[in-house]
């Protein structure tokens, strides 16, 4: 907080007053101001409590004029700490002014933004005194700051660019193809996409049937330029010679279980290992795959609905570690480690969770695709293999936000128990929706196409 004794922090009463006499008369002053301001871009305390009985009946569809806030005060104690009625009375007297609404909510943004780095300043000073990590200190700081600079006026809060302004040609000029990280063969040997790139996708299945071996195949698939379950081969948009850098971060897994997964995953690397003069795959794979354990970690990307110390030091460290040519894929299961205690059942924490690692995708360098593993809920796990887009657990707001969703569950048998596992893509914005796989674990527990096992090698796709 700002010592008010020492010095007065940037302010103006008059603007304020003409905010709210905008916002007491004019429905359409209203709308801007309440989606705008909030109660701290207010300096002045009994402007506070009036813009928030204000706020407060915009949202709540209720209607908001003089005698019905003089009310809503009194109900509240708080009309006379505001200046009675006669006050909020007076305020409606700059009616005449709402045409200039947003002149005057940008001059309240700069007054507040000024006075938020007082107070910024002033706990840096604090906290550089104390006991506290300076590392920790960096990283609470830069996200003060980044709300500061978020928390623009109207001039510059809407950058709104048509595409005819960016491209005045975009009807006459076919547009680029959307970029691809894996793609695979039609009938006629045709490459068709499968997973794009620099998109949020989701893997939903249900725990213990193999989610997490699936991932660490696909990481060591992109790793080494080899093909993902015989059929999804990577692209150059991985990097070069079709091999990309891969942040495998696991959850559930110790160091030493990630060790495990990543050896059962490079099973087929083993195999196929060239002669000694020739490229090593596994040590190729091994320089571009980052394992990272979150497991006894509080990992939570968001903490009192906004990004958390944890999301913004892991993003600094990813584009840090980032090779030459970037990042091709960000790998995150479970990603129940990471929402945060309200993004699995809130739908607006869940659109904010999803707008975080579209954040990761835009940011890091390569801008990588981000594929997270999460679970099915209770009611799909019975469908089985037909599960739709509505398996995943908790909150919709997950299917809706990402473009891509692929579900792993055990194939439905009437007679007896299977062992095959159907990997089938329920939602896609960018690709065809593809026939479901059949995949089986072995005697190793590495996850094989069932389609493929126990045919002749010149069928299936060869590494």
């Amino acid at each position: 907080m700002i010592d008010k004794s020492i010095f007065t922090p940037p302010n103006s009463q008059e603007s304020e007053m003409m905010v709210l006499g905008s916002m007491l008369t004019n429905s359409h002053s209203m709308s801007i101001a309440s989606n705008l301001l909030t109660i701290n871009d207010f300096y002045h305390t009994q402007h506070q409590h009036i813009f928030s009985t204000l706020n407060d009946a915009h949202k709540n569809d209720k209607p908001s004029d003089v005698h019905l806030v003089c009310e809503e005060l009194k109900q509240q104690g708080k009309l006379q700490s505001v200046g009675g009625a006669a006050y909020v009375t007076s305020l409606a007297q700059f009616a005449g002014t709402s045409a200039f609404i947003e002149e005057y909510i940008d001059i309240l943004k700069k007054h507040a933004n000024k006075r938020r780095l007082l107070a910024l300043s002033l706990d840096l000073q604090k906290r550089s005194l104390s006991d506290e990590e300076p590392e920790k200190i960096v990283i609470s700081i830069q996200e003060d700051l980044k709300f500061i600079e978020k928390n623009k006026g109207t001039k510059d809060r809407f950058p709104i660019k048509f595409l005819n302004e960016l491209d005045k040609d975009y009807l006459l000029a076919e547009p680029p193809k959307k970029q691809m990280l894996l793609e695979y063969m039609d009938e006629t040997g045709k490459p068709i996409g499968f997973l794009p790139k620099g998109i949020v996708s989701m893997l939903v299945g249900a725990g213990g049937l193999g989610k997490s071996h699936l991932i660490a195949q696909l990481a060591s698939a992109v790793a080494s330029g080899t093909p993902w379950l015989n059929i999804f081969t990577p692209t150059e948009h991985c990097g070069n010679k079709k091999k990309g850098a891969v942040f495998l971060g696991l959850g559930e897994n110790s160091y030493e279980d990630i060790r495990r997964l990543l050896y059962k995953a490079s099973k087929k690397l083993r195999e196929h290992q060239p002669d000694i003069a020739k490229e090593d795959p596994i040590a190729e794979a091994m320089k571009r795959i980052a394992p990272f354990s979150f497991c006894g970690q509080q990992a939570a990307f968001i903490e009192d609905k906004k990004p958390s110390v944890y999301f913004r030091e892991l993003k600094m460290r990813l584009i840090e570690m980032a090779p030459k040519d970037g990042w091709a894929l960000i790998l995150l299961d479970p990603v129940s480690r990471l929402m945060g205690s309200d993004a699995e059942t809130d739908n607006a924490a869940a659109t904010q969770f999803i707008a975080l690692l579209e954040e990761l995708t835009i940011d890091l360098p390569g801008n990588p695709t981000v594929l997270f593993a999460h679970h099915t809920n209770k009611a799909s796990i019975s469908i089985g293999a037909n599960s739709n887009q509505t398996a995943a657990r908790g909150s919709s707001a997950l299917t809706d936000g990402v473009r891509l969703q692929l579900n792993y569950a055990k194939e439905s048998s009437a007679d007896k128990p299977s062992d095959i596992a159907i990997l089938t893509v329920t939602k896609s914005n960018f690709t065809k929706i593809t026939e479901g796989i059949k995949t089986q674990k072995d005697i190793d527990g590495f996850i094989e196409n069932a389609s493929l096992t126990g045919k002749n090698l010149s069928n299936r796709v060869r590494f």
